[in-house]
């Protein structure tokens, strides 16, 4: 590759990566995307093990239906003509074991909401009073729904934390676990997580649940190709060791083979405190270096399983599998390669490639739990002590926790499935651009919401962050995060009538 001046180069092509040189390219600019991996594309990958094939983080999406938030920003970027997308249960998309009681819950907010009634009456003007706020809140925030312009945006407002929200309408008990039991789609307990993090979630996937077949349509490489249709330009193994500065302004980068690529404009879509360690160490405040380092959100442990389609319970719905009633519990253990109990299992599966092939008689399911930083700095010591011992027992150790847990709710499942794979936080940190393996990024609390707020301009002229840490949690989060640094380039009224289709 030569010394080009490209318009733009991403470093990281993942999906805000991705979304952000589509998005220009689109433009006309000339975008080079460059990945540290030998295959682009981050956490929206997957990975074949034992004849299967497995996702590397995106499990679910939501609000798919045309004319719903997420909708709209597939169509855009090109993506819903070219996925195949496999519709989850409308009566039950999520169940949700807790001890001694299971709940099944449906696509829907009117549905939900009086299926919740018939079964807490006794907090009815509380769940009323759940789902109007619910939707006042996704009203007045910019660009979840890009349809929707508030005459101004109120996020700020509604950071509370959750478990105070909650309380304050009298939600209680058993009712206010189960409204709380998705918090592992977004890595953080009732106590800290902001109301607007919960109520965007929660939107999201009751508007409509989708799941992508993978086999038919891979996510990453549909991603690519639109991208490279475009114009753009990927360079895998192409790591970066240095972005360029030269008076305060991005000027390029330089790779680990020492080769330099000059662009006018240099966006960064990993883990926003790594950009520390590619640019000079002055350039930065130190204020701004500290927020940068915060707490990020727990990792997460998988075990990717064969289980026999026959007795799968996955089909048409995901499952989070709870060992109490306490929620909360889950984000409290950081001990569980000894005594502690892991709290949470979440078990999700990929469509089948061909649902009249008789001769593959597995379903391909990940059992996912979270894994607190401390742990995973744990896990991390024993992966460069011994990949294979150590380690490889430790990862061991958890993976049978996550077989002992689901088989509280299905005893016969030692018999129905076969263990194709297990992966740490660590995993993730060697392949993805993500701070300890962290699932979702920068911890955004209520108490300390602003301080993990950022804008995608920084103070160096023409070098812009993107990703999840900046934006909301997830693939929504991350493309909404894209969009809004290509509004700042752009202008944000041209952007967004394109992609709500004005224009």
């Amino acid at each position: 590759m030569n010394n080009h001046l490209y318009d733009t180069i991403v470093i990281g092509s993942g999906i805000s990566g991705m979304a952000a040189g589509i998005i220009l390219a689109m433009e006309g600019e000339r975008i080079l995307i460059v990945e540290q991996h030998s295959v682009a594309g981050g956490m929206t990958q997957t990975y074949s093990r034992k004849g299967k094939l497995f996702p590397t983080g995106v499990h679910r999406l939501g609000s798919l239906d045309q004319g719903q938030p997420l909708w709209y920003y597939l169509k855009y970027l090109g993506l819903m003509d070219r996925l195949d997308f496999v519709k989850l249960d409308d009566n039950c998309f999520e169940k949700v074991y807790f001890p001694g009681k299971t709940y099944d819950i449906p696509m829907g907010h009117d549905t939900y909401q009086h299926r919740l009634i018939e079964s807490f009456p006794d907090q009815e003007k509380s769940i009323s009073t759940y789902f109007s706020d619910l939707k006042h809140v996704i009203s007045n925030i910019g660009m979840y729904d890009p349809s929707i312009t508030p005459q101004k945006d109120l996020s700020l407002q509604y950071t509370l934390p959750l478990e105070k929200y909650l309380d304050a309408i009298g939600i209680s008990g058993r009712l206010k676990s189960l409204l709380t039991a998705n918090s592992p789609l977004y890595g953080i307990s009732s106590l800290e997580c902001p109301l607007l993090t919960h109520f965007i979630i929660s939107d999201s996937y009751l508007n409509s649940s989708f799941r992508i077949n993978e086999t038919n349509t891979p996510f990453s490489d549909t991603l690519a190709n639109i991208f490279k249709s475009n114009g753009g330009e990927v360079s895998v193994n192409s790591c970066v060791k240095t972005i360029m500065i030269k008076d305060r302004t991005a000027t390029g980068v330089i790779l680990n083979n020492n080769e330099v690529l000059l662009s006018k404009k240099v966006i960064f879509s990993g883990h926003p405190c790594l950009i520390l360690d590619i640019c000079p160490p002055e350039l930065f405040r130190p204020v701004f270096r500290k927020r940068l380092n915060q707490d990020n959100t727990p990792g997460s442990f998988g075990v990717a399983l064969k289980w026999k389609k026959a007795t799968c319970p996955l089909e048409k719905n995901d499952v989070y599998i709870y060992d109490s009633w306490d929620v909360n519990d889950q984000f409290n253990r950081e001990n569980i390669l000894k005594e502690d109990s892991l709290g949470m299992v979440y078990l999700s599966a990929l469509p089948e490639v061909n649902r009249s092939d008789t001769s593959d008689q597995t379903v391909a399911v990940t059992a996912l739990t979270g894994i607190g930083s401390k742990e995973t700095a744990l896990l991390n010591k024993y992966y460069k002590e011994s990949k294979t011992a150590t380690y490889q027992t430790a990862k061991n150790k958890i993976a049978e926790k996550i077989l002992h847990h689901i088989e509280q709710v299905f005893p016969d499942l030692r018999e129905n499935i076969e263990v194709a794979d297990t992966y740490s936080p660590v995993t993730f940190q060697r392949y993805t651009l993500t701070k300890n393996g962290s699932a979702y990024g920068i911890k955004k609390t209520a108490q300390h919401f602003l301080e993990g707020s950022f804008l995608p301009a920084t103070k160096v002229k023409n070098l812009f962050l993107t990703g999840q840490s900046i934006g909301f949690n997830g693939i929504h989060g991350s493309i909404v995060s894209s969009v809004n640094l290509c509004q700042m380039l752009l202008g944000k009224e041209y952007l967004t009538d394109k992609i709500v289709q004005k224009k």
